[in-house]
């Protein structure tokens, strides 16, 4: 039996890897789908959260837990939060998995890590907003792009506010490019928060070619039997 724990990307919770969870444990797996402090059921902890707040939260979630060998699987900014844990608990993991997620190099950001348009987009509001968020009529053409109707509207209305400190704070990496911990890059051909050319970058950083499925960035939802198939092929 194979451990997966799951970590979501921005404005997202747990709620997000709904219809992965039960493929895996269909084929006898154990799946956690984890929210990370301010997130999905623990939106109440929002407040000036950071990307080393998720990191020691994860880290403090595992050791609690007794969990090891773990395929630990990270969407989106959680690349930054699976990266850091590589380096600290090493010895919990089997496996990393990097769905449609940023990689970092040492001292980078998340902000550094986006596209152009959404790094010029959130530098001019650094220092002036503790959170990002807005209504619908702006969520929707930028998430969930290859969903539509009420599934689409389904998943919008699940997003929370987003600590913005998790965009600027520099990570420290000293050992990841030479950890023998074995990775994984997935990414979406439709993809328009981490496009195909810049997914091949991140994938590069990892030393491994991208398994790519044809989707958008939210692939969890709109190809679980896809991604799902990934994860199980993985030793």
């Amino acid at each position: 039996m194979k451990t997966y724990l799951l970590l979501h990307g921005a404005m997202r919770g747990a709620w997000l890897w709904h219809k992965i969870v039960p493929i895996l444990e269909k084929n006898g797996h154990r799946a956690i789908a984890y929210d990370l402090p301010g997130h999905g059921k623990r939106a109440a902890e929002r407040a000036n959260q950071n990307m080393s707040d998720y990191v020691r939260d994860v880290h403090a979630f595992i050791n609690a837990n007794d969990l090891s060998d773990l395929i630990l699987v990270g969407h989106s900014m959680s690349g930054i939060i699976i990266t850091r844990l590589a380096e600290e608990a090493p010895e919990r993991i089997r496996h990393l998995v990097y769905l449609a997620a940023v990689v970092p190099c040492d001292g980078e950001a998340l902000i550094d890590l986006l596209t152009p348009e959404r790094q010029e987009a959130l530098r001019k509001l650094e220092g002036r907003i503790t959170e990002i968020h807005g209504p619908l009529e702006m969520l929707r053409p930028l998430h969930f792009t290859d969903l539509e109707g009420e599934e689409k509207e389904f998943y919008l209305k699940q997003m929370s506010p987003q600590p913005a400190a998790a965009f600027y704070e520099k990570i420290s990496l000293l050992r990841f490019v030479s950890q023998a911990i074995a990775r994984t890059y997935i990414q979406g051909l439709r993809d328009k928060s981490i496009p195909p050319e810049r997914a091949r970058q991140f994938a590069r950083r990892l030393g491994v070619t991208p398994v790519e499925i044809d989707a958008g960035h939210d692939l969890m939802v709109s190809r679980p039997d896809a991604v799902a198939g990934v994860l199980l092929t993985i030793g």
